[in-house]
């Protein structure tokens, strides 16, 4: 045997040593295990991780380089009900296994990586094994004005304090942490709030996570896969997704912490989320009608006017918003109405109220200290480290300036909030006409001068819940409604509507908003609105006044504009038309009989025709997680051309809307544009659809041409769907003695619950609700309605539905139910 020969089994022998001693370090490299019956613990290296089930779908990591975890508060956490069952545990290769009956997390004993699974033991999501996690001490300072350098400044928000001047001091240390993870190349990816951009699949794309007037930020995604991942963070963020995988790292936490929730559809993940951070509560069913609004109403009597105009034109309405300044000149953001314009809001309010209307007002939380309820504030120390802007992380300063707004505004009968500026810093929206280059930067350190930076994207969230908090001691029979310009997971439960900021009127901005309420719904939180129109219609000197129609509403391009704005916004959670430099009323676009305003009008009375659908799909919210809207990729994640289709989108189980994002009429100044069709493409995913105009009959899995002239907005409804209208009335309680249109549109079978309650209180809460369920038998061409399930007081016993199966012959089928199971056959 040559000595070659003997080297080859000395060299076998060697390797398989080293395999072992290699297999030994790597199961030792995860170290200090313990195991409960929820989860387990380990160390790696010199991280702490803890994995919890929360519910069987439900996995909450931690991960710390402290000594004990952290005690700071979950503010976006609300109670679960749920418990997971039992939690078993198993080895399998190199990895420790534990499984709930639907997900399965390995823990790899080598880094100490997590993969999550599903029931099958299909992977879903992994970090990422080469840098699952990492952290980097950070200094946290605490910034005071200086007050040598404070005075009032006109800014484009109005007359503030401002400091030129910052003290810095260190207050403590704390990580800025990352978390890495390994996505598959077909899936795709939702949510994140929105921002200036009109991203809607987040695949290769890095944010920064902030608010901002034009952005709001929610730390979670969902996944195409059927999974969702929820940051438990309240700091700046920084989410990328590239070629070496999918991170998320928060600028200042004591840990690092987030959940996985299966779905184990997309719409299960959402539900998931919900049920982490609370329900959605139900707005009154007047807050789904028609807002008015406008920047802005001058006095009282003008209010008053212009709903008795809505009222003599027999154009629906059900809430008139009186936006800023009314406060007297320089007492900016003050509760406290100007004497001379607004002498008596009670009698406003009662004017309001006799035409079967409510009333909305901007709220400020920076109230100028030359008024009393601003003075208080101040000199009682309830501000932020010395900023204007209330504490409201101090429980104590939100219930201070509750009780100001209340005995100014609320006791008086304003029925609904709009809780401005609840950013509340926003560093670069200044006079500059052209944005910074590192806007990012500047904005948050901004916010990091006004708040503790470990919480900068919370403010909203805490102001929400405080004011949800006192506005159930003091008005415990009403519904909150607070429109918000900043939200944050949990904002959903607290009554807030957030809108999209201070936007402006071009088509390319329309186009981005169609993508933006997408991608804010597809984040977890359900009610979402936007100015119809845009805010800045005119094009001024700061770069955020970028409107294209300087003659407002005159110009014929802006009023087309405006009725595709509006014609989207009619399937929005909220209805809203306002923003400043022109009228906004529908009869500023033109006298009766003419193009834009007959569209205008026709939208909005189609938005009352559909309040029954709107209604029940608002109580699906609360009760089961859904969602008014979501990008087409929810109901079709397999259909890789629905993953980032930012022009259409789903309303309810099985509408699609389909908005018309470029000029077919008008260009800017009124000029007109030849030759351009009237027509858009729309994308049908697979399956049978129906033009919800003419109930046209059409195959999916193609693009077709549809119809989109001035009047009409294309609108395809899936086959299966039921869609419940009612007749047109002008306001949202008026009832008319007209039976609810049940429509069935058939090719498939289908299913709906149609939901009902009182429409205003808290009785939902309390199962004071019914739930009619129906279903559609296409084969054996049936419709059934179950048994009533529930009830509420003032419930009518019987209702008239008129049953109509789109694209049939013949006479629809008027029936009285009495709440006992029934079934028709067409």
């Amino acid at each position: 045997m040559s000595r070659a020969t003997m080297r080859r089994p000395l060299r076998a022998a060697l390797a398989a040593s080293v395999l072992l001693l290699c297999r030994d370090a790597a199961f030792a490299a995860i170290r200090d295990v313990r195991e409960s019956g929820s989860g387990i613990e380990y160390r790696v290296d010199d991280t702490r991780v803890k994995v919890d089930f929360v519910t069987d779908r439900i996995v909450h990591v931690t991960a710390t380089r402290n000594g004990d975890w952290s005690t700071s508060a979950h503010l976006m956490r609300a109670p679960v009900a749920g418990r997971p069952g039992a939690i078993a545990a198993s080895d399998e290769g190199g990895a420790r296994i534990l499984r709930s009956a639907q997900v399965g997390v390995a823990v790899d004993r080598t880094t100490g990586a997590l993969a999550f699974r599903n029931a099958a033991g299909t992977v879903l999501l992994r970090e990422d094994d080469a840098a699952p996690r990492a952290f980097e001490r950070v200094a946290v300072f605490k910034s005071t004005p200086d007050p040598a350098t404070v005075s009032t400044v006109r800014t484009v928000d109005g007359d503030r304090q401002v400091a030129t001047k910052y003290v810095q001091s260190k207050d403590r240390d704390a990580w800025k942490a990352t978390a890495g993870f390994r996505l598959g190349d077909d899936e795709a990816l939702y949510g994140l709030g929105f921002d200036e951009t009109a991203d809607l699949n987040l695949r290769g794309k890095t944010k920064r996570l902030y608010q901002h007037n034009l952005r709001i930020a929610i730390p979670f995604v969902v996944s195409t896969r059927g999974y969702g991942v929820l940051f438990d963070t309240y700091s700046a963020m920084t989410f990328a997704d590239g070629k070496t995988g999918m991170s998320m790292t928060s600028d200042v936490v004591d840990d690092l912490d987030y959940y996985f929730i299966l779905g184990p559809s997309m719409d299960g993940a959402v539900e998931g989320y919900r049920e982490l951070t609370g329900a959605a509560t139900m707005l009154p069913r007047w807050a789904y009608g028609y807002v008015q609004s406008k920047e802005r109403y001058k006095t009282q009597d003008e209010v008053v006017e212009t709903v008795k105009a809505f009222r003599q034109r027999r154009i629906p309405l059900d809430l008139i918003v009186q936006d800023w300044n009314y406060w007297a000149p320089d007492h900016w953001g003050s509760p406290v109405p100007e004497a001379a314009r607004y002498p008596d809001i009670a009698a406003m309010t009662k004017a309001v109220h006799a035409e079967n209307a409510h009333v909305m007002i901007s709220i400020w939380p920076n109230p100028s200290p030359l008024d009393g309820p601003g003075k208080e504030l101040k000199e009682g120390g309830y501000l932020s480290g010395g900023t204007p802007y209330v504490d409201f992380f101090r429980p104590e300063a939100a219930d201070v300036y509750f009780r100001n707004v209340w005995q100014y505004l609320g006791r008086h009968g304003i029925d609904a909030w709009w809780c401005d500026s609840t950013e509340p810093e926003v560093a670069d929206w200044t006079w500059d006409a052209k944005r910074s280059g590192r806007a990012d930067d500047v904005n948050v350190d901004g916010l990091a001068r006004v708040m503790d930076p470990q919480y900068l994207n919370a403010y909203a969230l805490v102001d929400a819940q405080h004011f949800m908090r006192n506005w159930r001691r003091q008005a415990p029979g009403k519904r909150l409604v607070n429109l918000t310009r900043s939200a944050y997971p949990g904002s959903q439960a607290a009554g807030a509507v957030a809108w999209t900021g201070d936007i402006s009127a071009t088509w390319s901005v329309f186009a981005q908003q169609a993508a933006a309420v997408q991608s804010y719904s597809a984040s977890g939180n359900p009610y979402v609105t936007f100015d119809v129109g845009g805010f800045f219609v005119a094009r001024g000197r700061p770069w955020f006044m970028a409107g294209d129609f300087d003659q407002g509403a005159a110009d014929l391009g802006y009023r087309e504009l405006y009725t595709r704005w509006l014609q989207l916004g009619a399937f929005l959670p909220m209805f809203r038309s306002h923003g400043t430099d022109t009228p906004r009323e529908p009869w500023h676009f033109g006298a009766p009989g003419t193009p834009f305003h007959d569209a205008i009008v026709d939208a909005i009375r189609l938005r009352y025709r559909l309040l029954p659908a709107i209604y029940s799909q608002a109580g699906l919210v609360h009760l089961r997680g859904a969602s008014f809207i979501r990008p087409v990729a929810f109901a079709f994640p397999q259909d890789p051309r629905t993953h980032d289709l930012k022009s259409q989108m789903l309303f309810g189980d099985g509408i699609m809307v389909s908005p018309v994002t470029k000029p077919m009429y008008f260009a800017p100044g009124s000029r007109p544009i030849d030759g351009a069709a009237r027509t858009r493409d729309v994308y049908l995913p697979a399956g049978t659809w129906f033009d919800f105009w003419t109930g046209e009959r059409l195959a999916g899995g193609r693009t077709v041409a549809a119809a989109a002239s001035i009047d009409r907005m294309p609108v395809h409804v899936r086959a299966g769907s039921i869609v419940p209208l009612g007749p047109v009335v002008q306001y949202a309680s008026e009832r008319l003695d007209a039976p609810i249109e049940l429509r069935i549109y058939p090719g498939a079978d289908g299913d709906y619950t149609y939901y009902e309650d009182a429409g205003e209180g808290w009785g939902y809460e309390r199962g004071e609700y019914a739930l009619t369920g129906m279903h559609w038998d296409d084969a054996a061409r049936k419709l059934t309605i179950a048994q009533r399930r529930g009830g509420f007081p003032g419930m009518k016993a019987r209702r008239r539905f008129k049953v109509v199966i789109v694209g049939r012959q013949g006479k629809a089928a008027d029936l009285v139910y009495d709440g006992r199971a029934v079934t028709i056959q067409q």
